[in-house]
């Protein structure tokens, strides 16, 4: 059973506009409909449903290997002509991006996959035409947080966001600590 009323606090990083991200050095594979499954080994059936429907929606996902294993993710959602909300929390604007869902395994981290998947996916979503590329983690996830600055992102306003039920209900920009 799903709570009714959820609250989010994360802290927001787009990727600056002049700058391209860098080439690709570890496998990375696209998420497919044939491939999908290949994430219960890291993870589990239900991560592998929420990934189908995923594809469903016009998002794009990577899986990294290492030694043929599937070791992390991370999905991008297509820019959208207008304004959206993504994932329930997180509200963009026309021609913006999210990138969401990310995991590397514990024994993978510190390898720089995390910043390979964070770079594989915003070149995709400029290539569909993505005016801005965001990524968004808990405020409380430190690891992440240190992971987004070293891929390049650059931290923007904080968010909290309020969900009832499924429907985002308010959500408030903070400001950055001077």
């Amino acid at each position: 059973m799903s709570r009714l009323l959820k609250v989010y606090r994360n802290r927001n990083y787009v990727w600056p506009d002049d700058v391209r991200p860098p080439a690709r050095t570890l496998e990375l594979r696209p998420i497919t409909r044939e491939n999908v499954g290949q994430v219960e080994g890291l993870r589990n059936a239900s991560v592998a449903a929420t990934f189908r429907r995923f594809l469903d929606s016009r998002r794009f996902g990577v899986f990294a290997v290492v030694e043929g294993a599937v070791v992390g993710h991370a999905w991008v959602t297509a820019p959208a002509d207008r304004p959206q909300v993504v994932n329930t929390y997180a509200k963009l604007t026309a021609g913006e991006s999210l990138i969401h869902y990310c995991y590397v395994a514990p024994e993978q981290r510190g390898r720089g996959l995390y910043a390979q998947m964070l770079h594989e996916t915003t070149a995709w979503a400029r290539e569909q035409g993505a005016t801005r590329v965001t990524v968004d983690t808990s405020a409380d996830n430190t690891a992440s947080q240190k992971g987004i600055q070293r891929a390049g992102f650059t931290e923007v306003a904080p968010t909290t966001s309020v969900v009832v039920g499924r429907r985002l209900a308010y959500i408030k920009r903070g400001e950055l600590p001077t």
